[in-house]
């Protein structure tokens, strides 16, 4: 098959957008509540700070950086995803505020587990290290804070 310049199967890439179609798989979904969004950020950093906590415990264990790395490195990708999906601006103030709280929780869980692991990865380096790493204990009052916002935004909805 030969192709001439301005003919054949590239010469659509060359178009104009004008006269494009544009195809939609899916059907436009309105903008849920911000409540609603904070809510199921909440419950769902919640499940996860309990399986954060595990790991931390693991980490102060000084369990095999092998074992534990594979349960750490997920939830910290899911507690950066939380952060993404908060709704950047409400209207009202007090759900403002509360958006704002869990993004400060969701990163404060998610950099104390990275930490922990990385202190896990060094441990051996020094003694020091290696009590500050049985030091660790968990995630803190940010755990205990999380726990009210998600009561808190329970009975606002």
């Amino acid at each position: 098959m030969v192709y001439r310049r301005g003919v054949g199967p590239i010469r659509w890439l060359r178009r104009s957008a004008e006269g494009r179609t544009e195809l939609v798989d899916a059907p436009v979904r309105p903008t849920p509540e911000p409540v609603t969004v904070l809510l199921r950020v909440a419950s769902e950093a919640l499940i996860l700070q309990d399986e954060a906590e595990a790991v931390l415990a693991a980490v102060g264990r000084h369990e095999h950086l092998g074992t534990v790395a594979p349960r750490a490195g997920p939830l910290v990708r899911r507690f950066f995803a939380l952060r993404d999906t908060l709704p950047r601006a409400c209207l009202d103030p007090q759900l403002n505020r509360l958006s704002q709280v869990l993004d400060t929780i969701c990163y404060h869980h998610a950099m104390q587990v990275a930490t922990a692991l990385e202190f896990l990865a060094v441990e051996w380096r020094s003694e020091r290290l290696r009590s500050q790493v049985s030091a660790i204990a968990g995630l803190g009052a940010p755990a205990a804070l999380l726990e009210d916002v998600y009561r808190e935004l329970s009975a606002a909805r």
